[in-house]
């Protein structure tokens, strides 16, 4: 193989050799399969299409923070990774960008080069009506589900994000109700955590926050059911900025939504103000 770049006959052939999950954080991976799979049976079309739209538009447009000038793919590769991702084979696209991988390729360029590629070419079918919109969720959960399980990797540079009680809270986009999250950032910083707190701010607000600050853990704050799509729609694109940090739900919502972590794809919940600072340091695991 040339130079360590896949030519497009071995694409073929690794998008059809035995899968070997060895390389991959399989506890994010499956958490990441499993969130997917519960967002399409639990929640109605228009919200699973537009949890769809967000993995697609930031695996799109999201750029690592360091980019090689090692190999980029071809369209050809692109192609081919979205026919793999596009097909019944539930793994074929987890083994051409794990051979990418193996063959040397940068991290970077593999997010920038083969996942953001195949998100934006996916994202262009589907505008232009060339793919359903379940060929396309079930792409873009398999895109989401490889990046989940190669977090290590593909940002390294996250693995230490921040001081460990540096904290982000942040309420749910058109939730109301601010007492809670304004009481439990009062408690966390007389504890001596650095907390930024975030009110009233749109989706796309509380996802710039994140990109810019290293935070160790997000909370994310919600006190109805009603906010269960917006809620997941964060940690999605949570997930993708910030690879490396904990994500944590409270408000009401942990009550009214059985297993409400799982459903969100978040790490866990805290249920309540008088045990929020010693569980959210337990999740972290520091003392």
């Amino acid at each position: 193989m040339p130079n360590g770049v896949l030519a497009n006959r071995e694409l073929v052939k690794v998008a059809n050799k035995p899968f070997d999950d060895r390389e991959l954080d399989q506890e994010a991976y499956e958490q990441a399969e499993e969130h997917f799979r519960l967002v399409q049976t639990r929640l109605p079309q228009d919200a699973v299409e537009a949890v769809a739209r967000e993995v697609v538009r930031r695996l799109a447009f999201r750029l690592p923070r360091n980019l090689s000038s090692g190999h980029m793919p071809t369209e050809e590769e692109i192609d081919l990774l979205c026919e793999a991702l596009l097909s019944n084979d539930e793994v074929a696209g987890d083994r051409i960008i794990l051979a990418a991988r193996r063959d040397g390729i940068e991290p970077e360029n593999i997010y920038l080069g083969y996942v953001a590629g195949a998100a934006r070419r996916l994202g262009v079918m589907w505008e232009e009506d060339r793919v359903s919109f379940l060929q396309v969720t079930m792409a873009s959960g398999k895109l989401y589900r490889i990046i989940r399980g190669l977090r290590h990797v593909l940002d390294n540079s996250l693995n230490l994000a921040g001081p460990e009680k540096r904290s982000l809270f942040a309420l749910v986009p058109d939730e109301t109700h601010t007492l809670g999250i304004e009481i439990a950032t009062d408690v966390f910083r007389r504890q001596g955590w650095d907390v930024e707190m975030v009110m009233g701010e749109p989706h796309d607000a509380i996802i710039a926050m994140t990109e810019q600050h290293r935070f160790r853990s997000v909370v994310l704050v919600a006190h109805s059911e009603r906010m269960l799509a917006a809620l997941i729609s964060l940690v999605l694109a949570i997930r993708i900025t910030q690879p490396m940090a904990y994500i944590v739900v409270a408000g009401n919502i942990v009550d009214q939504v059985e297993d409400v972590s799982t459903l969100v794809g978040a790490d866990d919940v805290i249920p309540d103000i008088e045990t929020a600072v010693g569980r959210l340091g337990a999740i972290i695991d520091f003392d």
